[in-house]
């Protein structure tokens, strides 16, 4: 009886210290470009746009700070979009994602920045979170211009901030 009640007591001592040690994940943030493509030649009443698809654009790796935290910090920008990106995913475990885009006047992007609890729990099958980004006409045509092919359109840019498990 008293060997039960040592494994019992010893097995819940262990508990806690197994909670205190969970790291939080590294992650990775990916810009998309989604667009479709205008079909040549089609005849009337045919399919007009491809399937959708997109490119990407990686945001830097994502880097604990010194200071002990269970915190891991992307900062940064990419080619093709005159913001700058900072995503904290803080705490342990699955943690709170939150996500600031910032532009170039230093001003927040509107609706942001934005925060989602438990973004990444375990158990989840959450493995990445998506977030749409905004982008003016101006913006689009510039984007297309620079990044897509002809008779490619973008229909949508999105980051996607994923756990690099």
């Amino acid at each position: 009886m008293r060997a039960l009640f040592c494994l019992a007591v010893c097995g819940f001592a262990s508990l806690p210290a197994k909670a205190e040690n969970e790291v939080t994940p590294a992650i990775v943030g990916v810009i998309r470009y989604h667009f479709r493509e205008r079909l040549e030649g089609v005849k009337p009443g045919g399919k007009q746009y491809s399937a959708p698809a997109y490119e990407t654009e990686q945001l830097p790796p994502s880097s604990a700070p010194s200071n002990g935290e269970q915190v891991q910090v992307i900062e940064g920008r990419v080619a093709h979009l005159p913001y700058s990106f900072v995503i904290n995913l803080g705490g342990k475990g699955a943690g709170i994602l939150e996500v600031k885009i910032v532009t170039a006047d230093g001003e927040p992007l509107r609706g942001y920045p934005k925060t989602v609890a438990n973004a990444f729990a375990p158990g989840a099958e959450a493995t990445s979170q998506d977030f749409e980004i905004p982008v003016a006409p101006k913006l689009a045509a510039k984007i297309e211009k620079d990044l897509l092919e002809k008779n490619q359109h973008l229909t949508q840019v999105q980051l996607v901030v994923q756990t690099s498990q």
